[in-house]
């Protein structure tokens, strides 16, 4: 529900898009080091992004998963890397290389009052809303 996080995977969508096949990609999250699961489901959501962006199936563009790595490659699929460490609540970036230049989009959690926050947007938002399906896409306005 953090209204940063869902503003990042439409911007991974636009970048990925944009850049379309003329970039390699990866993602790197990090969180606290109690966390079981890796990649996060915010990364897989940002994976996602990228597969939106380039209009193919997410799932086929699933490269390798890495745990803890000091680095990790660009690919042609979608490359994660994790990092579990101390009390980190959340950071994730996606990356797009070209082998001339990188573009990076971040995103770091300090609070986790930011996710009852972008639930309460939500709320605010939907009020008098009718009924049907919704998403933080619409609360947001994103297209």
């Amino acid at each position: 529900m953090s209204l940063g996080v869902n503003l990042l995977i439409y911007l991974t969508e636009i970048a990925s898009k944009s850049l379309n096949n003329n970039f390699l990609n990866k993602v790197f999250e990090i969180h606290h080091k109690n966390k079981k699961d890796h990649p996060s489901g915010t990364a897989l959501m940002l994976g996602k992004g990228i597969a939106v962006g380039k209009n193919k199936d997410f799932y086929r563009l699933i490269g390798k998963k890495y745990l803890n790595k000091k680095s990790f490659p660009y690919g042609k699929k979608i490359n994660f890397n994790s990092m579990r460490k101390g009390a980190v609540i959340g950071e994730h970036e996606v990356s797009f290389s070209s082998g001339k230049e990188i573009i990076s989009l971040n995103h770091e959690a300090f609070d986790r009052a930011l996710f009852a926050e972008g639930a309460l947007t939500a709320a605010k938002w939907i009020k008098g809303k009718k009924p049907g399906l919704y998403s933080m896409r619409n609360v947001l306005n994103f297209k």
